[in-house]
């Protein structure tokens, strides 16, 4: 089944819970409005699984993601949701002699490929409690670049030369579904966080690592592949409800 055949199931399924949990009245308690929240922050781990022909160039993506969750309506169905994401496909570091030195002092070279995506849309919540399904419709950006630099072998993080190999800002768009599952109650309630979200890149120019090895062993400036790039990313962290 295609993704967004999947969601669109989501959604139907999300919209029937809702309507048949909304059948039965139950009491205004606190607790009961607790699983939803009026906004809510997220923070969550990501692995990003490349998919047709941007599998066939790169691997998986690890990094982190955040995400504003704000109700529209009363019942808090209908939402509105931002997300953040930062994920790295590609690193690497080969060892390299300073010119001049005669091998004695070794040099790192960290090259590194890595993709921002901002997106925002409307997010649809299941029946609320201890557990709730959403399903979420995403549009935005995305920026692909690889960047490269040089530090000491005794001196991590502290390089004194960087280049910025290759970098291109193209528009995203996609959705997710997932659940969130009550962890604590109290005046912000934590939730977890566990979901799949699907983006698509029509048109983009980024760097894999054959391409970055290639332009180090002939000394040559690197050609980056250019196409499609289609990714899902899965995620698991936590979601607090502010306010």
């Amino acid at each position: 089944m295609h993704l967004h055949h999947a969601m669109l199931a989501a959604a139907f399924l999300l919209v029937s819970g809702r309507a048949a949990a909304q059948d039965t009245p139950r009491p205004r308690t606190d607790d009961a409005r607790v699983p939803s929240g009026l906004g809510a922050l997220g923070l969550h781990f990501q692995v990003t699984e490349p998919r047709g022909e941007f599998a066939a160039n790169t691997n998986n993506g690890f990094g982190l993601g955040g995400y504003v969750l704000r109700a529209l309506d009363r019942d808090k169905l209908l939402n509105v949701r931002g997300d953040f994401s930062f994920v790295s496909y590609a690193n690497s570091r080969r060892r390299i002699p300073l010119a001049g030195t005669g091998g004695l002092v070794q040099l790192d070279l960290r090259t590194s490929s890595n993709i921002m995506s901002v997106v925002a849309g409307p997010q649809l919540l299941g029946p609320t409690g201890a557990f709730t399904p959403y399903a979420t419709v995403l549009g935005g950006f995305s920026v692909f670049w690889t960047e490269s630099n040089v530090e000491g072998t005794q001196n991590v993080n502290k390089h004194f030369a960087r280049t910025t190999n290759s970098t291109d800002a193209v528009w995203a768009y996609g959705g997710a579904v997932g659940s969130y599952l009550r962890l604590t109650g109290g005046n912000f309630p934590v939730r977890l966080d566990l979901g799949a979200r699907f983006l698509r890149h029509d048109d983009v120019r980024y760097l894999t690592s054959d391409r970055v090895r290639q332009a180090f062993e002939n000394n040559a400036v690197p050609v980056p592949v250019r196409g499609r790039a289609d990714f899902i990313t899965y995620y698991l962290g936590a979601n607090i409800i502010a306010f």
